[in-house]
């Protein structure tokens, strides 16, 4: 698999030693990175998502013109992207409050860190670990085989079940019960008997719902909330 990893910051220098870096790493890992660098937010908006899909970005706060935060709200809102992962780089510490309902997975303060940078990249890919495995069904005397981490959730209908993405959704027979110990215990879990989600793709959590990554509302009922409580701590220690 290629990574995408994002630059956007206006100083080069910073980017050309962010470019070195996770260069050296990746090598290290022995995984292929595509680097895409931009010097400006309306340069980045230009190109993502339409030609460009970016896995990781190191994203400047304090940009000419269009800023950091408003990448940020671009990605997140513009493009309803949650799953982007957002790196926030300055030299200022006074954006926390901003940064909030961005949900960046960190916050570098410049000079850049080489250590804690590297540390960081390999807890995204320690995260990104179940995106590399597949879920394998059957239809129609077929196997058919999907990237688990590009799923939102598991929606059973009487005797099918359907599983739906960001913006399409497959169906196969079978029991949703079945399903669950097929699945990555970090990563899902059942909140009624009809759905199983992602975690990784909730935009947001209520008491008794999750609204997910496509805009859908799902019900948690009342005998799956400790459960759905209890994965949602633990998912979020391993965010950290």
């Amino acid at each position: 698999m290629i990574y995408t990893v994002g630059i956007c910051d206006d100083e080069k220098s910073t980017c050309a030693e962010l470019e070195n870096i996770i260069i050296d790493l990746f090598k290290k890992m022995k995984d292929d990175v595509d680097i895409q660098v931009w010097n400006s937010a309306e340069s980045f908006m230009e190109d993502v998502p339409s030609k460009v899909k970016v896995d990781i970005l190191f994203l400047d706060i304090q940009l000419p013109a269009l800023n950091g935060v408003d990448v940020g709200n671009y990605i997140r809102q513009g493009c309803n992207n949650e799953a982007m992962h957002i790196i926030y780089i300055s030299s200022n510490q006074s954006y926390a409050m901003e940064l909030f309902s961005i949900h960046p997975y960190e916050f570098l303060i410049k000079p850049i860190d080489k250590d804690r940078l590297c540390n960081i990249i390999k807890k995204l890919f320690q995260l990104n670990e179940q995106d590399k495995r597949f879920f394998m069904y059957g239809f129609n005397k077929q196997q058919y085989r999907v990237l688990i981490g590009d799923i939102l959730y598991f929606r059973s209908d009487k005797k099918n079940i359907h599983i739906v993405f960001l913006n399409s959704s497959q169906h196969y027979v079978g029991k949703l019960k079945d399903e669950i110990n097929k699945l990555p215990p970090d990563n899902f879990v059942m909140i009624s008997q009809s759905y199983i989600i992602n975690l990784r793709h909730i935009k947001a959590c209520k008491l008794d719902s999750v609204i997910m990554e496509n805009g859908e509302t799902l019900k948690i009922i009342r005998k799956y909330r400790n459960d759905f409580n209890l994965k949602m701590i633990e998912y979020n220690k391993v965010k950290r």
